[in-house]
């Protein structure tokens, strides 16, 4: 059915709301103000999603998309909204879900500015794409099964994209399901092949190897093959040359896949691999790091969960402080341990789940530091007793739904910092500092 709608503000997932018939309409490819024609593809209760086919009349927020397939792709949901509108509608996200989800009323806590981004465009050094046939390598709309191809990604730093097309002129990779790259700021970059790992595929990962902007490769089995010999998908501690399982290859390192950031004030730099997380947005980094630093204080003792290979960890380092770091990724962890002894920073690394080091942990700290992934961490919350919690958080409403939690366990919600790290996305990072004992504002 196609109906005439106003898009209204931006919610969780870069649609605008629009109301028909009195039903909430979740409206895609609109930006607030708009009157648009759409087409209505259905709901459940009392909502229903909308397609924005033609706009109308032009809303104050509406930008002309410099994408010519913004509408196809999916990947930057919000391209058609400016970026002060981006902003303004990421800051009233985190206060809406911390008060509605959380309980945290406007007021009781210091609500910092967003802080923008370096770039609004060319910005991520990473990406997974998949497969889209024919050779051919894309993104999927949230909620969408197919896969729609993408040439040139406008999101893609300059390096990321050429490491693409040189994947893209290898031709079709019979076998690899999606593929992972990481480019490097000194040129080159990794790729991660990920699919059943054949003598076929090692041989066009080995010709991808000579190129001379590939560092490295990895070959990382799918989970359908290592599922079906009784193991892991990835090896589960330290970071091997290869992995088998009754003689079936499900890891494999080709050449040198790390890349390795320049060094941070006290030595440190920050290594990652295109087959372990690694932000995204390399000039923001240094943002994030500054404010979770803020956050953490003059803590001598700090836990920190979901450290990953140590884009908040490596900062902490030195100064006489005492940082214990929990990760469940063995190969994260190893590059973590790797950044450290190079450079002579003490670091105390545990390998297990968040959650059960949490509520088993007995040494003294004064503050906990955790970066969990987009589900969050409410099992792990539940065991936090130091006197101060920084949560770095990608999704407003599971930090929300985290901070009830620690509320109820006596801690104040005391600040949050929004950080926009993927413009033209609905996503943001936020970090919130809660702490024991604290009068509410």
């Amino acid at each position: 059915m196609i109906v005439r709608l106003k898009a209204g503000s931006l919610v969780h997932g870069g649609e605008t709301l629009a109301r028909h018939e009195g039903r909430v309409v979740f409206l895609r490819g609109a930006a607030p103000g708009d009157w648009v024609e759409a087409e209505l593809s259905g709901g459940a209760g009392r909502f229903e999603r909308a397609r924005a086919l033609r706009v109308v009349e032009r809303g104050g927020a509406r930008v002309d998309p410099p994408c010519p397939i913004v509408d196809s792709c999916g990947g930057c949901p919000v391209q058609q909204v400016s970026y002060q509108a981006q902003l303004a509608a990421k800051s009233e996200l985190t206060a809406d879900a911390l008060e509605r989800i959380g309980g945290f009323a406007r007021g009781s806590y210091q609500l910092s500015p967003i802080v923008p981004a370096a770039k609004q465009f060319h910005y991520r050094r990473r990406a997974r794409m998949h497969r889209a046939g024919q050779g051919r390598w894309g993104f999927a709309q949230a909620g969408e099964s197919g896969v729609y191809p993408v040439g040139e990604c406008l999101l893609f730093e300059p390096e990321l994209q050429q490491l693409a097309d040189l994947v893209r002129g290898a031709g079709d990779l019979p076998g690899v399901a999606d593929l992972g790259l990481l480019s490097g700021s000194s040129g080159k970059g990794a790729i991660d092949l990920h699919g059943e790992i054949t003598p076929g595929l090692r041989k066009r990962a080995e010709k991808l190897l000579s190129l001379e902007q590939v560092k490295g490769v990895t070959l990382s089995g799918t989970p359908s093959s290592a599922r079906a010999h009784g193991v892991p998908t990835f090896a589960s501690s330290g970071t091997p040359c290869s992995a088998r399982a009754n003689g079936v290859p499900i890891f494999e390192l080709l050449g040198d896949p790390v890349i390795a950031d320049p060094p941070l004030p006290n030595g440190a730099r920050l290594r990652a691999r295109p087959d372990t997380f690694t932000q995204a947005n390399r000039s923001m980094v240094p943002l994030l790091q500054a404010e979770v630093l803020r956050a953490v204080g003059d803590a001598p003792r700090v836990l920190e969960l979901f450290c990953g290979s140590g884009t908040l960890t490596l900062p902490l380092l030195g100064g006489g402080r005492s940082v214990t770091a929990v990760e469940s990724a063995g190969p994260a962890l190893a590059l973590l341990r790797r950044s450290a002894d190079e450079a002579g920073l003490a670091v105390h690394l545990i390998a297990g789940d968040a959650a059960e080091i949490a509520r088993g942990f007995t040494g003294q700290i004064d503050a906990v530091l955790l970066d969990p992934p987009r589900t969050g961490a409410a099992a792990a919350v539940k065991a936090l007793k130091a006197p101060r919690v920084v949560y770095v958080s990608c999704e407003a409403p599971t930090l929300a739904r985290d901070g009830k939690l620690l509320a109820q366990s006596g801690y104040k919600l005391v600040k949050a910092v929004p950080l926009d790290l993927f413009p033209q996305t609905a996503h943001f990072e936020i970090v919130a500092t809660f702490e024991r004992g604290v009068a509410q504002r």
